[in-house]
């Protein structure tokens, strides 16, 4: 999304640079500079510095919690926005949810290591969740720097920061967006082909949308689940434990290129997450590509899927409502093409233009911002 945003924006006219630390090439047209994770944090410090002396931006824009120590100096002379993209930036347990999915609205504190244990939200290693905690504790410390603003793609997000005591009027509601399929895509929708793209980690769910595949097994439909993870393995066997090797299909990791055409053969995407998603950027693709989505409550789930429009909304997190659900699409073909329409209509708002106009609004606020907020004594 980070590499797509430096390409919206030079295509907006805007000049853009990316300094990044993944430990391999970024490729975007633009600037970019190499500020490597592996240094030792005062080097990353100064590669940061000497990245930003050599660009000289009006605004600096972060999307990483690895280059915190390096944001109370910068946000004094630079405009500084950061974009957060998960509940990880103050919650120690990493979702904010029980060991059973719920939700949780505490802010963050010292009784969280008490409901580490209770709620089972976070480790079992007493000492790690203490490290956890103290870092998260160290993370929210940027959340003072007066200077500065906050961005996140969801008013999901926007609660949980407001729970924890963020001042409303220093943050930016931004939604992220979708490429829409090239208008000439020559690709067949394929009936009962059910896709779901995602990492697969517990929280993602794809444990349970293979168990819904498999009480399907008197309709003509399969799944393919695109992407790699830890879990791979144990998911494969459980394919193979519930008789369904035949209807399910293991792409790993794949190119964008390759993802989206699943997406254009996909019938219906599925959206089996089990934690309260942050934003869930695969719903926005989901309309981009007038696919409906079938999908489990929570989160900000509500905030891209409008339940008997563009898709089917689960309330109960199991295997038998989700196979239901997909049931439903599966006998109905007409409802199915319907809601793909109406998906296709709602995509609109997570355009990358609407998104470039939000995002670039959000900026300008953050300049303006860092104006009006600095000391009288150096007016």
């Amino acid at each position: 999304m980070v590499v797509e945003t430096c390409s919206w924006l030079g295509e907006a006219g805007h000049d853009v640079a990316l300094a990044y630390h993944d430990e391999h090439p970024s490729l975007v047209k633009c600037p970019v500079f190499w500020v490597r994770e592996a240094l030792p944090m005062p080097e990353r410090q100064a590669a940061l510095e000497k990245a930003v002396a050599t660009f000289k931006p009006d605004v600096l824009y972060c999307h990483s919690i690895k280059v915190m120590p390096s944001l109370p100096g910068l946000s004094e002379r630079f405009p500084l926005a950061s974009f957060y993209h998960d509940q990880s930036i103050f919650c120690s347990g990493g979702d904010r949810c029980s060991r059973n999915w719920e939700p949780c609205h505490r802010p963050h504190g010292w009784s969280c290591l008490l409901w580490h244990h209770v709620i089972g939200c976070g480790g079992k290693h007493p000492v790690n969740n203490w490290r956890r905690w103290r870092s998260i504790d160290s993370r929210m410390l940027a959340w003072k720097l007066p200077r500065s603003r906050v961005q996140v793609a969801s008013r999901f997000m926007q609660r949980g920061l407001e729970e924890n005591g963020f001042p409303v009027d220093r943050l930016d509601l931004v939604p992220l967006c979708a490429e829409p399929p090239p208008a000439d895509t020559s690709i067949a929708t394929e009936p009962g082909l059910f896709l779901v793209p995602g990492r697969m980690v517990k929280s993602k769910g794809i444990d349970l949308a293979i168990r819904a595949i498999a009480q399907l097994h008197d309709l003509p439909c399969r799944l393919v689940v695109a992407g790699d993870g830890p879990q791979r393995a144990a998911l494969k066997q459980l394919t193979r434990d519930l008789q369904a090797t035949s209807r399910v299909t293991f792409t790993g990791e794949i190119l964008p290129a390759e993802l989206a055409s699943w997406y254009a053969r996909a019938s219906v995407i599925l959206f089996p997450v089990l934690r309260p998603e942050p934003f869930g950027l695969i719903g926005v693709e989901a309309l981009a590509y007038g696919k409906p989505i079938v999908a489990f409550d929570g989160g900000a789930v509500d905030e891209w899927l409008w339940p008997g429009e563009t898709g089917i909304k689960v309330e109960e997190r199991t295997p038998e409502a989700f196979a239901l659900a997909l049931r439903e699409l599966v006998c109905d073909p007409r409802r199915c093409a319907a809601m793909g329409q109406a998906a296709k209509r709602r995509h609109a708002f997570f355009h990358p233009d609407a998104f470039v106009q939000r995002l670039t609004d959000a900026l300008n606020r953050t300049i303006r911002w860092h104006r009006d907020t600095e000391p009288s004594s150096r007016r």
